[in-house]
């Protein structure tokens, strides 16, 4: 059965803080977007977090370095790429939240949804960071 993972657009709460009227308006803040989404959390805490982590690891806040300590901390799984998909058909659980690693950017995959503020469907992951499931 092929899977096709649909897309929304989303830009992780940027909007609420900084224009996003103009496309000079979107900034190479995917890392801030794409965790913001995947956590549920402020867009302006998670970027605070991350100049904060990045701080003190000397890398910079969009780097793999600073985003997987992020990550880690937060309890996401960290799982080996599956080659030959695109994002678009790559086959994970549509009932579970990741983070997916793709040449210069990073994205939020939401139960088979891709969010960000461009469809990079046609690309293919890295790797995946698969968010914990919520105790209840």
């Amino acid at each position: 059965m092929e899977q096709i993972n649909d897309y929304v657009y989303d830009d992780g709460g940027r909007h609420k803080y900084f224009q996003m009227k103009y496309k000079k308006d979107r900034v190479a803040d995917c890392v801030v977007r794409a965790l913001s989404i995947a956590t549920d959390e402020d867009y302006q805490s998670v970027r605070k977090e991350l100049w904060e982590i990045s701080y003190n690891n000397g890398a910079m806040p969009n780097e793999k370095q600073t985003y997987e300590e992020f990550l880690e901390k937060r309890g996401f799984i960290k799982e080996k790429k599956i080659k030959g998909y695109t994002l678009k058909e790559y086959p994970l659980s549509d009932t579970e939240t990741y983070v997916v690693v793709l040449a210069n950017h990073l994205v939020c995959l939401d139960q088979g949804i891709v969010r960000d503020i461009w469809d990079c469907r046609h690309k293919s992951p890295y790797n995946t960071w698969k968010k914990p499931l919520q105790k209840t």
